[in-house]
């Protein structure tokens, strides 16, 4: 089961890593294969039909080939820096399928620049690399675009302008240059008058450059030598050249917001005509259900003119002609199928993760566990929702009151507009050749002066200012530097509230170029009417990066709080938990036979009060066991606790009628000689002193080497030994030892014993009736061993052994013994061998029978070899050494007797014995 509960962690946990690597594919929803344009502000097409567009306002890009399906698509924020944001500006292809894309850093409001980079990315859109990488100090105070602009690429270099106050330089750099090896070529600097004020360039050829002025010139830079080419007068005009694009660097197209059409100028024709290539009447008329944006970017590759607008495409041929509008864009199969595998998967997670929950809570939960673990378990999940809800629910109302709030902020910013802006040099701005004039500058210096002393923390607003001439709604004044002076603004339901009736009007809006949140004000003339409008506001994405900035630290100190209840929870059920482990660890001792615990808890709650149950519980048990004890020792005299475990019993309560087990066992039995005559010489009371006596000095002595007595004989006892016949035969060398102890402390003539230890077949059970068990020993072997202890006077020996005894003995013979040959006891068909085992007996025997050791064993072979006769000189030899050795003198009287006599024809070699 822990196997299979592994093999599931690692599959969820090997899911979610394949979720997180493409997490990217999230988004791509495998039930809508179509995918429509929004916000296009860059289009770049390449040698192969392929269309790349910077879109979803400047955050992303995207490349498509040429049936229209979806190659990549890359956020501009993939690799985000800490409290910035990034926006894609300008955009290259060279001949091999790469993109080479300008991203600008901004700060976390969205409106100053940090710095610039220029990235490559691979025709698949599987790598991406950085080749170039420019940082700014906040004090150059570049607003919504940096210095860096028109990217292109050719014969592997990277070109691009940097742009700065009166100069510009046309740079590249290698394309396969890494930031790190930043050293880019300067191919040409162009150097211009006072009060040009670049804006736009274009062209990758040192003399073939392309720019326009803030003040709505275009001009071309050819060997040198610097030329107005638009407009061709210099009276003032509102049309201003944005976009500019040369691919040939001979025609050069721009948009003209005021004609509302894409233009075309030929540098080498005398005059610089104006083409215009299609305009927005044309569009309209061609497609009349088709509500057209403002264009956006132009680009001309693979033999055709391609014109973004807010939403479309438009593809066109050289002459103007209308071939395609593109307005959405499919997924690859490849994507397709990653969508449908990837939310496969997420359902994989999804199952998994509840296998791992059902498993866990069945076969862990289910299981012993800590309570502190299962309070943990169920405490953290629900206080780390608690988090999360209460985190969203206070981003949710913090960041709703903080849009509310910066809303008023704004329309007070936008109705403190009109004391901002003097109408009458509102009035004097008329054309683009009024940019950074007196009036422009003053202007400009009041707004910058509202933010800040300085003019430098802006706290990410914006102000925008518009011109209301002949009907027509102008852009004049702008903080993002790529917006131009004088450029048509469509009016709308707001403007015309604000021209029309002066109210300040707030809201949202989302175009090619960002997403804000704005207030609209009035601006007035000196004779108090409406000739423009103030408005102020804030980048959403800044400020849902500001949110997402708050929620987090909201996260974090709810966590840090959320981490704190835990810990005091955590604490608090470790305090109560301890009381509790107080309980279980006297509880433990109590099961392991400690019946003297007492637990002292002093919480002065629940816990305390089952500490004092407990304890009365522990006493009431203490005295039960006692009982228990007294009762069960009680048993043990009755029936040994070695004879229970034969019979695998644990107490005398589990024992019935009957049961019954076959061993092999050692049989001891120990006996007084002579008892009978010395008994009758006590009164009854001396006797069962006496017996008590004798058992109470020799009973210990069998449970000592793993015996048990299995009913006493009289001044004796039948002992019974399941293991080795070894520990039986120290029993009897330890039963003569304490027997000389024993008659030197007691008053009284001497006693002696007489010892016979036989192995054998024993039954040990259960007889008697329901009413009165007995335990016993039945077997023949144990008569056996009976009369052998019978007769071991007759034959002068203190200790007899049989020669099974001794067979089954493991653990060594004993030291002191001799053989006595064979034996037929009377009612015995079968001889016996035995053995006198002398080591217990006093000093000068052991001594005498280690002497006749030899003779005596070898009288015997004599004897049983039938040589009656030298068998007999041997024994003499030894009861001349040894006059107490009755069994040499019984061998002399058989041989004697077989001598003179013969023997009987069933004789089998033995000595009889009764």
């Amino acid at each position: 089961m822990k196997f299979k509960l592994g093999l599931l962690i690692a599959g969820t946990v090997f899911v979610a890593a394949l979720l997180f690597i493409f997490r990217d594919t999230w988004s791509a929803n495998p039930f809508e294969n179509e995918v429509a344009y929004s916000n296009i502000s860059r289009v770049v097409t390449d040698s192969n039909g392929a269309i790349y567009t910077v879109t979803n306002s400047k955050k992303t890009l995207q490349k498509v080939d040429s049936s229209g399906r979806l190659i990549y698509s890359i956020s501009s924020s993939e690799h985000e820096q800490p409290n910035t944001l990034q926006l894609f500006n300008s955009m290259a292809v060279d001949g091999e399928g790469n993109a080479y894309a300008l991203i600008t850093i901004l700060d976390s409001y969205g409106l100053k620049v940090s710095g610039e980079q220029i990235i490559k990315i691979s025709p698949d859109g599987s790598k991406t690399s950085m080749v170039y990488e420019e940082e700014y100090a906040f004090s150059d105070n570049l607003l919504r675009v940096g210095n860096i602009q028109s990217l292109s690429a050719k014969d592997g270099f990277v070109y691009f302008f940097r742009k700065d106050a009166e100069t510009s330089s046309l740079l590249r750099i290698p394309s396969t240059a890494a930031a790190s090896q930043q050293n880019p070529e300067v191919v040409k600097t162009i150097e211009m008058p006072a009060n040009r004020y670049l804006n736009e360039f274009t062209g990758s050829q040192d003399n073939h450059i392309f720019f326009t002025t803030k003040r709505g010139s275009l001009y071309a830079v050819t060997d040198g030598d610097v030329r107005q080419i638009y407009p061709q007068s210099s009276q003032n005009q509102l049309n201003f050249p944005v976009g500019i694009f040369t691919k040939d660097h001979r025609n050069i197209y721009f948009i003209d917001y005021h004609q509302e059409a894409i233009n075309r100028v030929d540098v080498r024709q005398s005059g610089y005509p104006i083409i215009p290539v299609v305009t927005m009447e044309t569009l309209k008329n061609q497609y009349p259900n088709i509500e057209w944006s403002d264009f956006t970017n132009i680009t001309v590759g693979n033999g055709l003119i391609t014109v973004a607008t807010s939403d479309q495409l438009v593809q066109m041929n050289p002459n103007g002609e209308i071939i395609d509008v593109l307005t959405s864009f499919h997924y690859s199969p490849k994507i397709v199928w990653m969508g449908f595998g990837y939310w496969l998967l997420l359902g994989l997670f999804g199952f998994l993760l509840v296998l791992d929950i059902r498993h866990i809570y069945v076969y862990i939960l289910g299981r012993r566990v800590s309570l502190l673990l299962k309070q943990l378990g169920v405490i953290i999940p629900v206080v780390l929702l608690s988090m999360v809800g209460l985190s969203y629910s206070v981003y949710s109302s913090f960041s709703g009151e903080m849009k509310a709030d910066t809303q008023g902020q704004l329309e007070l910013l936008a109705g403190n507009g009109k004391y901002l802006v003097d109408g009458a040099q509102l009035e004097g701005l008329n054309s683009p050749r009024d940019f950074m004039s007196e009036d422009y500058k003053t202007i400009k210096q009041r707004i910058n002066e509202l933010f800040s002393r300085s003019g430098e923390d802006r706290d990410g607003l914006y102000s925008t200012i518009y011109r209301y001439m002949n009907g027509n709604l102008y852009i004049i004044m702008d903080d993002d530097d790529s917006v131009t002076m004088f450029q048509p603004f469509p009016l709308s339901e707001e403007n015309l509230l604000v021209l029309q009736q002066g109210k300040i009007v707030s809201g949202e809006w989302e175009d090619a170029s960002g997403q804000w949140m704005y207030a609209l004000g009035p601006l007035y003339n000196p004779q108090g009417e409406i000739i423009g409008i103030y408005e102020t506001g804030k980048d959403l994405i800044g400020m849902k990066q500001s949110n997402l900035k708050i929620m987090t630290n909201v996260l974090k100190i709810i966590s840090v709080i959320g981490v704190i209840l835990l810990l005091v929870i955590t604490a608090m059920t470790v305090y109560l938990l301890s009381s509790i482990r107080k309980l279980r660890r006297s509880v433990n001792l109590i099961a392991k036979g400690e019946w003297d615990v007492m637990v002292q808890i002093h919480t002065r709650d629940e816990v305390e009060e089952l500490g004092e149950r407990f304890n009365m519980m522990a006493k009431s048990i203490r005295q039960y066991i006692q009982e228990v004890t007294k009762l069960s020792d009680s048993y043990f005299r009755f029936v040994p606790q070695q004879f229970l475990k034969v019979l695998g019993k644990d107490n005398v309560t589990q024992i019935n009628l009957g049961e019954q087990e076959n061993r092999q066992m050692t049989i001891l039995v120990c006996n007084m000689r002579h008892f009978t005559e010395f008994s009758t010489t006590l009164t009854s009371e001396e006797n069962f002193r006496f017996i008590n006596s004798f058992l109470k000095t020799f009973g210990p002595v069998i449970r000592e080497y793993g015996g048990f007595t299995s009913r006493y004989l009289g001044a004796g006892m039948l002992a019974m030994f399941p293991d080795d016949p070894s520990a039986a035969i120290k029993a009897a060398v330890k039963l003569r030892s304490t027997l000389e102890t024993y008659n030197k402390e007691r008053e009284g003539e001497p006693i002696d014993i007489g010892i016979a230890v036989h192995y054998g077949d024993v039954m040990l059970g259960i007889i008697g009736e329901e009413q009165r068990l007995e335990g016993s020993v039945i077997s023949n072997h144990v008569q056996l061993a009976l009369d052998l202890e019978r007769i071991s006077e007759k034959l002068g020996v203190t200790v007899l052994l049989t020669e099974e005894t001794l067979r089954f003995v493991n653990k060594g013979l004993p030291r002191q013994y001799r053989k006595l040959g064979s034996f037929q006891i009377d009612g015995e068909h079968r001889t016996i061998e035995l053995f006198d085992l002398y080591e217990g007996d006093p000093e000068p025997i052991r001594r005498l029978k280690d002497e006749t050791k030899q003779q005596f064993e070898h009288a015997i072979e004599l004897f049983q070899n039938g040589r009656f006769y030298d068998a007999r000189e041997g024994f003499v030899t030894v009861v001349k050494k040894n006059r107490d050795d009755l069994a040499a003198k019984m061998y002399f009287f058989a041989c004697d007797q077989y001598f003179q006599e013969g023997v009987t024809a069933d004789w089998n070699n033995s000595l009889r014995i009764s």
